[in-house]
């Protein structure tokens, strides 16, 4: 009987499972959590110094695509003359794939939508600032990996560092804010 009893609660189960899909999204197969706080020698903008990261990322995967919820930050110090600057990194990344493109390549869509660059004086101005949302259409070789193109296919609020044709960290607003502000 109570067998019998299980057999008939699971099938009820799996019929509401079936029911409750159609109405919202499936649960994610794994979610785990990865944390960092390390301190490491590193170069910014051709300034040798130290940088000392400490980041959270909560992460989420379904057979289809996969969410990373992201708080970093890292504080940035030249070796020369002790001054720092604060990055500051808070947003969620979803990608989604591969689709194949039937040309023996495949496109990853990568969205993220929050605050992807924060650059600022310890206790002090902000020197510049990414957010809002963008999503970017990367289309690979899957035997390789390698990323042969990519595109942007929606851009909504400021992103100076990325409408200078850099990349987040590194790029052109990035060390035009920070040389001198280590200098």
């Amino acid at each position: 009987m109570r067998r019998l009893f299980s057999l008939t609660a699971l099938l009820a189960a799996f019929c509401l499972a079936s029911v409750a899909s159609t109405a919202r999204a499936a649960a994610p197969i794994d979610h785990f959590r990865d944390t960092i706080d390390e301190t490491y020698p590193d170069t910014q903008c051709g300034i040798d110094g130290t940088s000392h990261f400490v980041g959270i990322d909560n992460i989420q995967v379904w057979d289809d695509k996969f969410k990373v919820e992201t708080h970093d930050t890292q504080l940035f110090t030249s070796a020369a003359t002790g001054k720092s600057v604060l990055l500051f990194y808070s947003f969620n990344d979803v990608q989604a794939g591969p689709v194949d493109n039937g040309d023996g390549t495949v496109t990853f869509t990568t969205s993220f939508k929050g605050l992807m660059e924060k650059l600022k004086l310890p206790n002090g101005a902000i020197l510049s600032r990414d957010a809002g949302l963008v999503t970017f259409n990367g289309i690979y070789d899957p035997t390789t990996g390698d990323l042969l193109s990519e595109t942007i296919s929606a851009e909504k609020g400021p992103h100076p560092e990325l409408d200078s044709g850099g990349d987040f960290g590194g790029g052109t607003v990035f060390c035009d804010a920070i040389v001198p502000a280590l200098s």
